[in-house]
C-alpha cells in the first residue's frame, strides 16, 4: 500500500456522452515512451555489373511508411534510381521475400534475415538464381549469393542464356570456353525451383534449343538452381570472393540522430486523453453497446514509494520492437503537480533512490540496477555478485526501466505545521 498510485479514469461516449469515472488503484504507472521517428537499416546492393562486389551501406528511413521511402533513401546513399531496385531479405543464400514499393515497412522482420536490394533493369522478366549442390542426400543445400537474371527476349537461345549467366559469375567462377559449349559440359545442372529451391517438373530448353521460361501452367519461370558437382564446386567456384562484402562510407558514417525525451513527456502520455480501439471498446450503460469512447487518465492520490515503469517494448500483429530512446528523469523534486485532479497533495515531490536497467533485445537480456544507500548516502551499482559505487550521472541512460522515487520528508514551517503530512522514516 505504500507505493499505491489511485488513478481516476473519465470515460466519455461519443454518441450519447454518457460520463463514467472510475477510481483505479495501481502499484506502479506504466508509461509510454514516445516512439523514435527514424530507423537506422542495414542494406546489401546487389551490382548488374559482374565485376562489383556485394555492398553494404546504411540508410536513415522512417519507422512508420512505405517501403519506397526506404527506396528513396538508397537511392540517395548507391545512386540507383527506385524503379531499378529489387528490395528483398535473403536467409542465407536463397530469397526469402520481396517487396512491393507500396508495403508497410513494418512488414520487414528486422534481425531475422538480411535485407538486400538487387539491382535490375525495368520492364525485363527477372529469375531469380541460386547456388547448389546435393551433397549426400537427396536434398539441396545452398551457398552463395543469389543472382538476378533478366531475359531481354523470349526466344534466347539457351546456349546464349548459360554464356550470360556464366558472365554473371565470372568474378568468383572460371570455367572454360569448352566447359561452355552445352550444358552436358557444365560442372552444373540447370534446375527450375520455386521460391524455396524445392525442384520444379519443367525444362528450361525446349525442343529449338531455345530458353523455356514459361512452365506447363502459363507462369514464368521465377526461380532456377544451378546445382553443383560436388568437386567442381570446390574446383571452380570462389567462395569466399562471392560472399565478400564491400562497405560503403555510409556504413561507417551514419549515426542516429540523438533522440531525448523527458519524463515528464512520458507521464504526459500517460495522462493523455485517447480514443479506444475496436479491440478495446467500452460498453455504454445508456447506448446499451460498444463504443469507441474517449478515455483519460489523471492522478488522484499520490504514494510514498513512487514506482514508475517505462514501457520500452512495443508489440504488434507485424512487428515487435525495443524503444532505446534516452529518457531524462530527475534526481531530485519530483513534481506531479501538472497531473493531479486533486489539490491535497499539490505539494509532494520525490527524491530518485533506485534504477532497474535492461541491457539486451526482445530475445534476452541482463538486469542491472543502481541503488541509493542511506547508510553512505552514496549511489551504488548492482551487476549480478558485483557491487561498486558510481556517481549520480550514471543512473540516467537509454538502459534505464524501472525508476524508484522516494517522497520527501515534509519541511516543518514556523508554526510547527508539516501541510498535514506526517515525516517519513527513510531507512
Amino acid at each position: 500500500l505504500e507505493a499505491v498510485v489511485s488513478t481516476q479514469s473519465t470515460g466519455e461516449c461519443p454518441d450519447c456522452m454518457k460520463v463514467s469515472k472510475i477510481f483505479d488503484p495501481f502499484m506502479y504507472m506504466s508509461v509510454s515512451l514516445p516512439r523514435k521517428e527514424e530507423k537506422i537499416r542495414e542494406l546489401d546492393v546487389i551490382w548488374l555489373d559482374a565485376e562489383k562486389r556485394r555492398t553494404r551501406f546504411k540508410v536513415i528511413t522512417p519507422r512508420e511508411g512505405q517501403v519506397i521511402e526506404l527506396l528513396y533513401a538508397a537511392e540517395k546513399a548507391c545512386g540507383l534510381s527506385a524503379d531499378r531496385m529489387m528490395l528483398c531479405e535473403l536467409s542465407q543464400a536463397i530469397i526469402e521475400s520481396t517487396f512491393s514499393p507500396t508495403q508497410k515497412l513494418r512488414d520487414i522482420r528486422d534481425g531475422r534475415y538480411s535485407l538486400c536490394i538487387f539491382e535490375r533493369e525495368p520492364h525485363l522478366p527477372v529469375i531469380k538464381v541460386y547456388n547448389a549442390y546435393k551433397g549426400y542426400t537427396s536434398y539441396l543445400k545452398f551457398f552463395g549469393n543469389p543472382l538476378l537474371m533478366q531475359v531481354p527476349k523470349e526466344e534466347m537461345p539457351h546456349k546464349e542464356f548459360i554464356i550470360s549467366l556464366y558472365m554473371k559469375m565470372s568474378r568468383y567462377v572460371q570455367l572454360t570456353e569448352e566447359v561452355l559449349q552445352s550444358e552436358e559440359t557444365l560442372p552444373f545442372k540447370i534446375k527450375v525451383v520455386n521460391q524455396f529451391g524445392v525442384e520444379q517438373s519443367h525444362d528450361l530448353c525446349d525442343e529449338n534449343e531455345n530458353l523455356n521460361i514459361h512452365m506447363s501452367n502459363g507462369k514464368p519461370v521465377a526461380y532456377i538452381a544451378l546445382v553443383w558437382d560436388m568437386d567442381a564446386k570446390d574446383e571452380y567456384f570462389k567462395l569466399e570472393e562471392c560472399n565478400a562484402i564491400d562497405y560503403h562510407e555510409s556504413y561507417r558514417t551514419t549515426k542516429a540522430r540523438k533522440n531525448e525525451v523527458n519524463l515528464e513527456d512520458c507521464i504526459e502520455m500517460y495522462c493523455k486523453q485517447e480514443t479506444l480501439n475496436q479491440d478495446n471498446m467500452w460498453y455504454c450503460p445508456n447506448c446499451k453497446d460498444f463504443k469507441q469512447a474517449s478515455k483519460k487518465l489523471d492522478l488522484w492520490k499520490l504514494p510514498k514509494v513512487l514506482v514508475i515503469h517505462l514501457k520500452r517494448f512495443c508489440y504488434s500483429r507485424h512487428w515487435r520492437d525495443k524503444i532505446e530512446t534516452m529518457v531524462k528523469f530527475p534526481q531530485h523534486d519530483l513534481s506531479l503537480k501538472k497531473f493531479m485532479l486533486s489539490t491535497d497533495q499539490n505539494h509532494i515531490k520525490y527524491d530518485l533512490r533506485g534504477v532497474v536497467n535492461h541491457y539486451g533485445g526482445l530475445g534476452g537480456g541482463h538486469y542491472t540496477a543502481y541503488c541509493h544507500s542511506v547508510a553512505d548516502d552514496k549511489w551504488h551499482v548492482f551487476d549480478d555478485s558485483h557491487v561498486a559505487s558510481c556517481s549520480p550521472e550514471k543512473c540516467n541512460s537509454p538502459s534505464a526501466y524501472v525508476l524508484f522515487y522516494l517522497q520527501q520528508e515534509p519541511r516543518i514551517t514556523n508554526n510547527g505545521s508539516s501541510n498535514g503530512v506526517e515525516p517519513m522514516d527513510v531507512d
